[in-house]
């Protein structure tokens, strides 16, 4: 089968992969759209995942069964599904004692290293009955893409997060997750949100999808000028879905001791430090947590039920450039390293 196919550090291409071969409770998913993330870059970069050289790349992806195992249940040939970026075993040990998203060492993100990428003709989809969801009929591929990362993390992490009726919330990121994390906000219930970031796509989408108000590091410590807005009064809800390892200590200093939480569905890629004037010396009471999506086809076709009936929400929003066919697959996951390209988007049909 084509694929795009990593080499080594930086070096990716499309070349020829064995085709996947169907386990009983897989699929084969013939594809049909794939994006790309910062993650991506990482693994093809920064080589963050050796076992991925020789393997197509790509964990963003969605398509059209044409193979299923002799024990799939829920679906058959021709469905289109949602292929999420994490994979949970659900019939773990970790699963058991309800954290299936921890299964596998903590590493249910597998595409690329147990098995060949999304960035490919055909993808091999394990344990489909309980990973995978169906895409609604009236929404099509490129939108459909953005269910299996964007979506999937905004949405799980908010829905774990604690965010009062009424209270104020920070969004710290207006990438595609941070403005989803504002709708999801937005439906829980809190009542002023501020998104931090500066991309013009992204703060557009993120006063479309809820946002009373986006703040630039530009303009100053963003800290300090949301604090002069709320009257001096910290916030109920920080969610950090974007940003290097010093958006943490601004989180603690923005979080009302005691009610305060911070939420972070981003990946770091460099060390966290807090201050200890932003934490009390270790001793003021926040609650931290981190949060990578469980994962699962019921999740993820209550998300995409939801989109389906919100009001504000419109992941079809979220892909700035759309490519076409195998010959444009480089092409997408290099736009990602673009600050002019937002989401970028591969249609293989």
């Amino acid at each position: 089968m084509k694929a795009l196919i990593l080499k080594g550090a930086g070096q990716v291409e499309l070349g020829e992969r064995p085709d996947p071969v169907c386990g009983p409770f897989e699929a084969i998913v013939k594809v049909k759209a794939v994006s790309a993330c910062n993650t991506d870059l990482q693994i093809i970069d920064n080589l963050i995942f050796p076992p991925a050289v020789g393997r197509a790349v790509g964990h963003e992806g969605v398509g059209e069964i044409v193979e299923i195992g002799s024990e799939v249940k829920h679906f058959k040939v021709g469905d289109r599904i949602v292929m999420p970026s994490l994979c949970p075993e659900f019939r773990s040990m970790e699963a058991q004692q309800g954290w299936a998203a921890f299964s596998n060492g903590g590493m249910c993100f597998d595409w690329c290293l147990e098995r060949d990428g999304v960035a490919a003709e055909y993808a091999r989809v394990r344990d489909v009955d309980m990973v995978c969801g169906r895409i609604p009929d009236g929404m099509d591929y490129a939108t459909a893409v953005m269910m299996c990362d964007v979506v999937a993390t905004a949405f799980n992490g908010v829905e774990h997060a604690r965010i009062p009726l009424g209270g104020t919330a920070v969004v710290f990121g207006i990438g595609p997750i941070g403005v989803s994390c504002v709708a999801a906000a937005k439906a829980r219930g809190a009542g002023k949100i501020y998104a931090i970031g500066t991309n013009a796509y992204g703060r557009d989408l993120a006063l479309k999808f809820g946002a009373d108000e986006v703040i630039s590091y530009k303009d100053g410590d963003v800290v300090a000028q949301i604090l002069e807005k709320e009257g001096g009064r910290r916030v109920a809800e920080c969610i950090i879905a974007g940003g290097k390892g010093a958006t943490v200590s601004q989180a603690y200093r923005l979080c009302q001791p005691g009610i305060g939480e911070i939420t972070s569905v981003n990946a770091f890629y460099d060390d966290i430090v807090i201050s200890p004037s932003d934490w009390n010396s270790g001793m003021e009471t926040i609650r931290f947590t981190g949060y990578q999506a469980t994962g699962g086809r019921e999740m993820l076709e209550r998300y995409m039920a939801f989109i389906e009936h919100s009001p504000s929400y419109d992941p079809s929003l979220i892909p700035s450039h759309i490519n076409h066919g195998f010959e444009e697959l480089e092409k997408t996951f290099r736009q990602k390293a673009d600050s002019n390209v937002y989401k970028p988007v591969c249609l293989l049909d």
